[in-house]
């Protein structure tokens, strides 16, 4: 496919992504973090254009942990907000990378090839995105049975063990839902990507965008809050966004769970990456705003 379509659009699912409201817990058109603003997401979204481009002129698939370093790096450059944007990076760098060595948008065959450049990862990969990790100023969760992001010997380690990237995710594909997307095929990023797009039929783009992240919200339990806040907390936020869905996705509702987790810090940010994906996959199939 070519290679600015596919940077274009995964530049807009980013942009669609942070300016969906209400869009419980997360940056939004309407408010920030106190660190982190609705423009630091803006400025890296245009950032991360050049390496979207060309790892989607990388029909080999090569090269996956470089581009997401590189795209990182970009990110920071040109915003004081810390990270933005690392979780949507690693998984629009192997799907642009896919798309970008399909002769034509083809879901099955760009879902397989995005399945086949992860499984061919490298220790390259694998310490390109660990060297990522501290740039992009990434929590990490520091209770891992092997390769702490925030060990100095994990890379040493990695080297020595010759892990590749897939490897090294498969480990924290155990309690990280980017790492299980990455190494499980991206099935949810497909799924949501068919649910926008049947979203979209009946509502703007916006709700689509909120609908989806909702019903993602209410089906699996966010990395995020997990790793900061605890199960409990994490169970109840999955827990009520289920009943938002279930009660038919009334607005008054969705702002007032919004408000509740901006208030208590607690952010689905896995969710919002792997929605910023899906977009990705709906608007190179045609998806138009």
């Amino acid at each position: 496919m070519n290679e600015d379509d596919v940077a274009r659009s995964a530049q807009l699912a980013l942009l669609l992504e942070v300016s969906a409201y209400p869009k419980p817990g997360n940056v939004d058109r309407t408010h920030d973090f106190v660190d982190t603003s609705y423009e630091h997401f803006l400025a890296s979204s245009v950032a991360v254009y050049p390496v979207l481009r060309e790892a989607a002129e990388r029909s080999k698939g090569t090269g996956v942990g470089e581009l997401i370093r590189r795209g990182v790096e970009e990110s920071v450059a040109w915003q004081s907000g810390g990270n933005t944007h690392f979780g949507a990076l690693l998984l629009l760098i192997p799907l642009a990378m896919a798309a970008g060595a399909c002769e034509s948008y083809d879901v099955e065959k760009l879902k397989r090839k995005a399945a086949e450049i992860m499984l061919n990862t490298t220790t390259d990969d694998a310490i390109e995105v660990y060297t990522a990790f501290p740039k992009a100023k990434v929590k990490v969760r520091r209770d891992v049975p092997e390769f702490n992001l925030a060990d100095e010997g994990a890379i040493k380690e990695i080297r020595k063990k010759q892990f590749s990237l897939y490897e090294i995710l498969t480990i924290s594909a155990s309690y990280d839902l980017i790492s299980r997307e990455l190494v499980g095929g991206f099935g949810l990023t497909f799924r949501y990507a068919s649910r926008i797009n049947d979203f979209v039929k009946e509502k703007r783009i916006n709700d689509a965008v909120t609908h989806a992240y909702l019903r993602l919200l209410s089906e699996e339990e966010d990395t995020f809050i997990k790793m900061k806040f605890g199960a409990e907390k994490s169970r109840y936020v999955k827990d009520r966004a289920d009943q938002i869905v279930n009660q038919g996705y009334k607005r008054r509702e969705i702002e007032e769970f919004d408000e509740e987790l901006i208030r208590e810090g607690l952010n689905p940010g896995s969710t919002a990456d792997i929605i910023a994906a899906a977009l990705f996959i709906s608007i190179l199939g045609g998806l138009r705003v």
